[in-house]
């Protein structure tokens, strides 16, 4: 699913890049917030300490991000290259986008300052969600929709962030503990029609102009797409372009593949001819985007990301092992005394 929303991403940028449309890229973002949001509900039940989560989060998002800014600082630095609108190459604004305050040298990274803003909702929710249940967390979900038609809080970051789909995480955090349920609910012989038809209200919801309304439609077919890949039963053809080996390959390299495809596409439409038909033109740029961006994610992913994310493991496994050793001592001594 993240390989399907990876490349997406790419092609409602390419149609930008070619006619004037309403379309933004926005619903596939969504659909990563819901993961994430259900995936990081999983690692919590394993782990609920909150500074393990957080240093995890970290290890996640930032290398490849500070990677990503330093590779279009030396780009702007060497030839005058940069994406979208000309932001500000100053030392300070190098450093806050690195660490993802903010978002004017990559315009697409404004989904991980999302997400950074995300860390302490879902920590909260997911706490509630054990204490409580799910009706307080429900309640949360009520009111981040609620102000998601606010345009102050909305806009309250700057740059290109929007905090409407803030929510979406803790959707997923939901779907993560109640999916199974729903999913239950539906017979086996029309899960195949519910996920269909949740692809085409995504599909139909994605290249309308976004709002808050449109935003929660995504959220909700998002989600439904999640239940039924997870909790759904084995096989269901509406599903099955998600085992293709390539579609998982890009949902391997995602996030980098979202990190640099600003870039490819950037590099596209210097080499494309402009005075080509838009349809034709966006296909191009499209697809050679794809085949600069693949290559170049799939080496961030190899020797950024990866790296990265098992030294966060092993720390983890670290303290768990220092964890088990004191507690193998007290043990020792408990039973020395009682000797």
């Amino acid at each position: 699913m993240r390989g399907f929303a990876a490349v997406s991403v790419l092609a409602f940028h390419a149609c930008m890049q070619s006619w004037e449309t309403i379309a933004t890229g926005m619903a596939p973002v969504v659909v990563f917030f819901v993961l994430s949001g259900f995936l990081l509900s999983r690692s919590l039940d394993r782990d609920p300490d909150p500074l393990t989560f957080v240093r995890h989060r970290l290890f996640r998002l930032l290398p490849a991000a500070i990677v990503t800014v330093l590779l279009l600082t030396l780009a702007y630095r060497s030839s005058g290259f940069h994406v979208g609108f000309l932001p500000s190459f100053d030392p300070l604004n190098i450093v806050l986008n690195a660490l993802l305050i903010r978002s004017d040298i990559n315009g697409v990274m404004w989904s991980l300052t999302v997400e950074c803003v995300a860390i302490p909702v879902i920590l909260i929710s997911h706490a509630l969600l054990r204490r409580h249940g799910a009706t307080p967390v429900w309640m949360v979900v009520g009111f981040l929709v609620a102000i998601s038609f606010w345009g102050p809080y909305v806009h309250l970051l700057g740059d290109f962030t929007n905090l409407a789909p803030l929510y979406a995480f803790v959707v997923g955090l939901l779907t993560r503990s109640g999916g199974n349920l729903l999913v239950g609910r539906v017979r086996p012989s029309r899960a195949n029609v519910v996920v269909a038809t949740a692809f085409v209200m995504m599909l139909v919801v994605a290249v309308r102009k976004q709002t808050a309304v449109t935003i929660a439609f995504e959220t909700l077919c998002a989600s439904a797409l999640v239940c039924f890949s997870a909790f759904g039963p084995d096989k269901l053809a509406a599903l099955r372009p998600f085992d293709f080996d390539v579609v998982r390959l890009y949902g391997r390299i995602s996030y980098s593949f979202y990190l640099l495809h600003a870039i490819g596409l950037a590099i596209a439409v210097r080499l494309l001819p402009f005075d080509l038909p838009p349809t034709i033109r966006a296909a191009a740029l499209a697809v050679v985007a794809l085949l600069i961006t693949t290559p170049a994610a799939w080496l961030m992913w190899r020797f950024i990301e990866v790296p990265f994310i098992e030294l966060g493991r092993r720390r983890m496994v670290a303290k768990e092992r220092l964890t088990d050793g004191l507690l193998q001592a007290d043990l020792t001594s408990a039973r020395k005394r009682s000797n």
